[in-house]
């Protein structure tokens, strides 16, 4: 018990920034099967789209 109350600090921040950062990629994932972009301007132009 002595590590937990030692390290609460810590292991707060790390839960938030986890959970923070899982937060950000389920939206990420759920924009790109609604068909949106990260720029939100669409791909037609970007030079990757180009290329191809």
């Amino acid at each position: 018990m002595d590590f937990l109350r030692d390290n609460a600090g810590t292991i707060v921040v790390g839960i938030a920034v986890f959970a923070g950062l899982a937060f950000i990629e389920a939206r990420m994932i759920a924009n790109a099967r609604k068909g949106k972009t990260a720029c939100g301007c669409g791909c037609t132009g970007c030079a990757k789209d180009i290329a191809e």
